[in-house]
């Protein structure tokens, strides 16, 4: 029943989006930011709607560690399509301005992409090299402008209690900019869809944001194998 509510609930979405994707046009050709900000709010309710509807039970633990102050980039375990959802609408809450490193599968989402594409999310195609390179450093102009900046350097869902290989070209991001790295640890999401697809099934899921990593604090074989670092950091969480 979840299953037919939430494509229901899309297709709602879809057309409510196109006189609100108007008024983002006009806000974006005024000030970016507002736009922004805007997009953000829009997008954290429908979330929010989203788990609600599919029986997400949430538990956020850790918000008060991401800085205030300056852009960061969040580097997170992977699981399933609910971390998205459930994680943006977490650091929505605390008010960060952030663009998510999305696989490039999800432009085909009508709306969805949309709206992405105003929270300046980038899309990266796993199997183009130097389009990821191209990814990579337009996510380091992003911070370099204020925004923060969310990727999963797994690279691909990954529901084993093992967190596969952390990318270390994803960690550029933060070398590049000096930007602190929160590490993001989330645990059964795929308990609500993957499990059992196609049904959708309520339960608890849960996302803690560790301390930040400051890449200038760290010796030099943490910052010689800095994803492998953040990797172990994060393994710690899920394994407490």
């Amino acid at each position: 029943m979840r299953t037919i509510i939430i494509v229901l609930y899309y297709f709602i979405v879809c057309v409510i989006s196109i006189p609100l994707l108007l008024i983002e046009c006009i806000v974006r050709k005024i000030n970016e930011k507002a736009a922004a900000a805007f997009a953000i709010r829009v997008v954290y309710v429908a979330f929010n709607i989203t788990m609600f509807i599919s029986g997400c039970r949430k538990h956020v633990t850790g918000i008060e560690n991401i800085p205030k102050d300056t852009p960061v980039m969040f580097a997170a375990n992977h699981r399933s399509f609910y971390d998205i959802i459930f994680a943006y609408a977490s650091i929505a809450s605390a008010g960060v301005q952030v663009a998510f490193v999305s696989k490039i599968e999800i432009k085909k989402f009508p709306m969805i992409a949309q709206w992405m594409y105003f929270l300046n999310c980038l899309f990266m195609d796993r199997g183009d090299i130097k389009q990821n390179m191209g990814v990579i450093l337009k996510a380091i102009s992003l911070v370099k402008d204020g925004y923060s900046i969310y990727i999963a350097p797994e690279g691909t869902r990954n529901a084993t209690d093992t967190l596969l290989e952390f990318k270390e070209g994803s960690m550029k991001i933060a070398t590049k900019t000096n930007a602190p790295i929160v590490p993001v640890c989330i645990k059964n999401t795929e308990k609500i869809f993957e499990d059992h697809l196609p049904w959708v099934k309520g339960g608890d899921i849960y996302i803690e944001y560790g301390e930040p990593i400051y890449p200038n604090q760290l010796d030099k074989e943490q910052k010689k194998h800095i994803g492998a670092y953040v990797q172990s950091v994060i393994q710690k969480m899920y394994d407490k």
